[in-house]
């Protein structure tokens, strides 16, 4: 009798574990899926992001990982739909309510499609998530800047200078709202400072020459305008060099 009692729970176990085996082991429609979301995120992020799009299609009403989600609506993003974007987020939205990385998307997403407000609503849900980031702060600081919500600019790209190193765009849009504000000492700061870290400084030097003739400040404006000419009179001389190179071969 007790021989027989171990047989049977020696069979059941056995059944277990060959149930729980065929539970781990992929069948051909679970490989199928896999190989489709490995080669999607393979090319998302190459150049030929286009050739993800049949795979993405593929995979997307099958799956609820909110990381395919918005890979497949950044891509749908680049190729222009921007609706079928929308509709993707919403669905990530639905599942993680209050992941940062979906709610900057939505965000972003929003803001393409011209629906700032919004925009602004999930950035500053982010931003109550993680104060300190720094493309959040970004985005939300040129959504602000569009709507001539000027102490709004300036407070976001003063913080954002507390982040990370000052950059051209945070500059130049800092110095647009100080002028807009009506703070020339502080939007003239910051167009000098722009000055320093612009990879062009030709380029740099044009908005400030423009801010000291608006302002009637001639003699520091004729101080750009002479240093402006003689980058001029160098890319002048460096173009016909090159041409007379050309020339030579």
């Amino acid at each position: 009798m007790k021989s027989i009692l171990n047989l049977i729970v020696i069979c059941t176990v056995m059944d277990f574990a060959s149930a729980a085996l065929a539970e781990t082991v992929p069948g051909s429609d679970d490989w199928h899926f896999d190989m489709s979301k490995a080669i999607a995120i393979e090319l998302a992020d190459t150049p030929a992001w286009s050739l993800a799009m049949p795979y993405l299609h593929e995979i997307g009403p099958k799956t609820q990982d909110w990381n395919i989600l918005l890979l497949q609506a950044r891509v749908e993003l680049q190729r222009g739909d921007v609706k079928t974007a929308q509709s993707l987020i919403e669905r990530a939205l639905s599942a993680h309510p209050k992941n940062p990385r979906i709610l900057a998307m939505a965000g972003n997403i929003a803001a393409d499609a011209g629906e700032q407000d919004k925009a602004v609503g999930y950035f500053e849900s982010v931003l109550s998530m993680q104060p300190d980031n720094t493309q959040v702060l970004m985005a939300l600081g040129r959504i602000r800047s569009a709507q001539s919500k000027w102490q709004d600019a300036i407070d976001i790209y003063q913080r954002l200078l507390k982040l990370t190193m000052p950059t051209a765009e945070i500059c130049s849009r800092l110095a647009s709202a100080c002028e807009n504000t009506g703070n020339l000492e502080c939007a003239e700061k910051y167009l000098v400072m722009n000055l320093d870290i612009h990879p062009n400084r030709a380029l740099a030097l044009l908005p400030l020459e423009r801010f000291y003739r608006r302002h009637q400040k001639t003699d520091k404006a004729n101080d750009i305008a002479r240093e402006l000419s003689r980058y001029k009179k160098n890319e002048n001389e460096n173009r016909e060099l090159r041409a007379l190179q050309k020339s030579a071969k």
